[in-house]
């Protein structure tokens, strides 16, 4: 199976047309990828079209923008024959705003209800969303998302895997080197705890303003640190803070073969221990 992780650089848009030729134009470069998995927020783009909306209308006035046009999300997925993590979006839930993963299926179905679980100080305390209430399982079982922030949390990781997930996506905003690193280290760790293949998605960029003051990073396809993938275990990366998409192979049965037969076995040795913690015994 063929996965891309796709670096989207902000670009100041003329109208809504030019959002869609934009993740058009991206999805050209995933070379017939199965898996596209896009960055966070990168719907933020569309506030280069409301100049004088405030961070705490960013959710309604881009939401206004697509709730007329989710179709076309699903119109992409169909051309491009692809399982379509198309980046996260300010949704209403009720009478709240989550962040939700649109993901987007070959056979033309769709979901927004992929929310971000655990959310940062800025947007559950400036920006006014809501966290969600836990992961989702897609109709595509090898296939999970943590949106950014909920990848560094190993528990996320792990109910994904125990679930099946061989692939866990994470679409991610990053303003700082310090924070790409903390989600990039994290997706590192997740691969080699549960021995999946990671791809993880970074926006790029500049609103110049809040809520996108700056995005940096770049994309990537890992795999566990084991043989036979590669020593750094990353098996395609995209170059720091430019446009484009990293695209790998991922084996699957060289996957699990590694889980069953390899020299060190992340994903059954778990359950080898409760993790006890006593004191230690002293010498007399």
């Amino acid at each position: 199976m063929r996965a891309a992780a796709v670096s989207w650089k902000i670009r100041q848009l003329r109208d809504v047309d030019g959002f869609f030729a934009h993740m058009a134009e991206l999805l050209e470069l995933c070379d017939g990828a199965d898996l596209v998995v896009m960055p966070e927020n990168n719907g933020l783009e569309l506030l280069s079209l409301c100049p004088h909306a405030a961070p705490r209308e960013s959710g309604l006035a881009t939401y206004a923008l697509l709730k007329d046009r989710l179709g076309e999300f699903a119109a992409l997925a169909s051309r491009y024959r692809c399982t379509l993590i198309a980046g996260t979006y300010l949704v209403p839930s009720g009478d709240q705003w989550v962040n939700s993963a649109l993901v987007a299926f070959p056979d033309g179905g769709l979901t927004l209800d992929v929310p971000k679980v655990v959310l940062t100080q800025y947007e559950a305390h400036e920006w006014g969303v809501s966290p969600g209430s836990g992961l989702r399982q897609l109709p595509d079982p090898r296939f999970g998302v943590t949106v950014c922030y909920d990848c560094e949390f190993p528990e996320s990781g792990r109910r994904l895997a125990e679930s099946g997930v061989l692939v866990q996506c994470v679409p991610a905003f990053t303003e700082t080197r310090r924070g790409f690193q903390r989600v990039r280290w994290s997706c590192l760790a997740r691969a080699v705890e549960n021995q999946v293949f990671v791809v993880h998605s970074s926006l790029v960029g500049s609103l110049g303003r809040e809520p996108v003051p700056s995005a940096v990073g770049s994309s990537a396809v890992m795999a566990p640190s084991v043989e036979p993938f590669p020593e750094q275990a990353v098996l395609a990366e995209t170059p720091w803070n430019k446009e484009g998409a990293a695209i790998a192979e991922l084996d699957f049965d060289e996957l699990l073969c590694a889980r069953e037969a390899g020299d060190v076995r992340n994903w059954h040795d778990r359950l080898k221990s409760s993790w006890p913690l006593t004191s230690c015994s002293l010498s007399q």
